[in-house]
């Protein structure tokens, strides 16, 4: 799943990258995030769709590892941009690969099986909070009152969701979307073990590129033991897994073109949009339609989001599911 696996930089480092020739024009800065959030927010409803057909959770994960890292190490080579393989890059890749999209995916892709993809969509966004949150708590920023007040009111918004008349329709189906909870959690984690392991001087997409990499190793390890290792059923599903692989590799490549262009406080502003396009996949294909509890529910998640990436202080840019 794309949601997963961009690593975070300081917002003071990216912020400090020239514009982009071409990505300066606020309209085209704003066609790219919304190009971005709905190619994203398309994620979670393929992966659906292939599990309906039969693929296991984990067999999705690994497929979709797989696809989007060769992809993203093509398009590396090509640039003469490829990740490092020291032990230390190996680390990196294989710890973040595994906690930000091995059990992310886990986590995501099982709460799938049965709760809403728009459910999951209105969960995404605390990954960028949950990052923030994290870093406060290790040390490495200053738990501020808007980090307090955000953290306050993303919690409403999920328990929010999650109750009857929201984004979840039964009210038997929250041990599953506990478990989806879990995925930004994950995210978070990664984030800032990505900090504290990324090697000095390595570039952006070639420590993403490493990070699909060791996913795409460590997946497998996971899936095996649960027999979740498996070949697509069909042709259809195949294609779809393909989609979503590509997908992946697409949106990370616009992900970082807009990163280094505009800065990460606008780059940020995506996880917004993927959730609003996760919401319209849902009813689109899956004929979910949120209760009337939705809204007040994404307003405090979006609000709880606001409140701490929108500070005016360095922060860290979330990662994508």
């Amino acid at each position: 799943m794309a949601q997963r696996a961009l690593l975070v930089q300081p917002l003071d480092s990216v912020a400090s990258v020239p514009v982009l020739p071409g990505m300066g024009h606020p309209f085209r800065i704003a066609a790219t995030l919304v190009i971005l959030g709905f190619v994203w927010g398309g994620t979670p409803s393929l992966a659906k769709l292939a599990m309906a057909e039969g693929m296991a959770p984990l067999g999705v994960a690994c497929w979709t590892a797989a696809i989007s890292a060769a992809a993203l190490l093509a398009v590396c080579a090509a640039r003469g941009e490829m990740p490092g393989f020291t032990r230390a890059h190996w680390r990196h890749y294989l710890v973040g690969g595994f906690i930000g999209l091995s059990l992310a995916n886990y986590f995501s892709f099982t709460g799938l099986s049965r709760a809403p993809a728009g459910l999951f969509a209105l969960l995404l966004p605390l990954s960028g909070l949950l990052t923030t949150l994290f870093f406060a708590m290790a040390g490495r920023e200053k738990a501020t009152p808007r980090i307090i007040l955000g953290t306050v009111f993303c919690t409403a918004g999920v328990m929010l969701a999650m109750a009857p008349g929201a984004a979840m329709p039964d009210a038997a189906l929250l041990p599953w979307a506990a478990l989806m909870v879990l995925t930004p959690i994950c995210y978070a984690a990664s984030n800032l073990l990505s900090v504290t392991l990324a090697v000095p001087g390595s570039k952006p997409l070639a420590q993403a590129a490493g990070t699909l990499l060791g996913a795409a190793v460590t997946v497998p390890l996971l899936a095996a033991p649960l027999g979740q290792l498996m070949l697509p059923p069909s042709g259809w599903v195949a294609l779809v897994l393909l989609a979503q692989g590509v997908l992946t590799a697409a949106a990370y490549l616009v992900y970082f073109r807009l990163l280094t262009g505009s800065g990460g406080m606008v780059t940020s502003q995506v996880s917004y949009l993927t959730t609003l396009a996760g919401l319209l996949y849902g009813y689109l294909l899956f004929n979910e339609q949120p209760g009337w509890l939705t809204v007040p529910a994404t307003l405090l998640i979006f609000g709880g989001v606001a409140l701490v990436t929108l500070s005016g202080r360095a922060a860290v840019s979330p990662r994508r599911p």
